[in-house]
């Protein structure tokens, strides 16, 4: 029974880091240019455009991919790997952008989100990392072997896709109303 409820809780983290991944992903996606001028205030040199750049897709590419595969991709271990990684390591700039007193937007989900970097940012970055190390340490621990949920997996990451095509389409609205006022 208590095999039953860690298996569940730890399948409802993985579904939550899933969401999160994918909405902060494909809004950034949808509004680089902001994503850009947070890089920019965090200290990316602004001569080092072609980083610059790389990073304002890649880092998007790289949360909407593991959000996708956090539910139904293959290689659990190097999934769960990366996605604590990746936490922990948005939990560090986070830390050192309070540290440094930087006031630069926090476009941790694109247009989504108008914040300056802030303790409940830092709080919600924890909470994300500590559900990331929830779901790594549960796998291993929790999750019967030789369970396969591949139908469940395709039906999800179908799901997943349609939820980051309403994100990306909600954050580009948004930074086009954003746009219309400023002017």
């Amino acid at each position: 029974m208590i095999q039953a409820t860690l298996h569940v809780i730890v399948l409802l983290l993985r579904a939550a880091l899933a969401a999160v991944l994918v909405a902060a992903g494909a809004a950034k996606l949808a509004d680089t240019r902001s994503f850009a001028r947070t890089l920019l205030g965090l200290g990316v040199p602004v001569r080092w455009r072609l980083l610059l750049r790389g990073l304002t897709i890649f880092i998007p590419l790289l949360e909407l991919g593991l959000g996708l595969a956090i539910v139904g991709g293959p290689w659990p271990l190097v999934i769960d790997t990366i996605v604590l990684v990746l936490m922990a390591g948005f939990s560090i700039v986070v830390g050192i952008a309070l540290q440094r007193k930087l006031k630069v937007a926090c476009r941790c989900f694109g247009t989504l989100s108008d914040s300056q970097f802030s303790g409940r940012g830092l709080a919600r970055s924890l909470l994300l990392t500590s559900m990331a190390a929830l779901v790594f340490w549960g796998e291993r621990v929790v999750v019967p072997q030789g369970i396969s949920w591949q139908p469940a997996s395709i039906v999800l990451v179908a799901g997943y896709l349609l939820f980051a095509l309403g994100a990306a389409q909600a954050a580009q609205a948004i930074a086009v109303l954003k746009e219309g006022a400023a002017q």
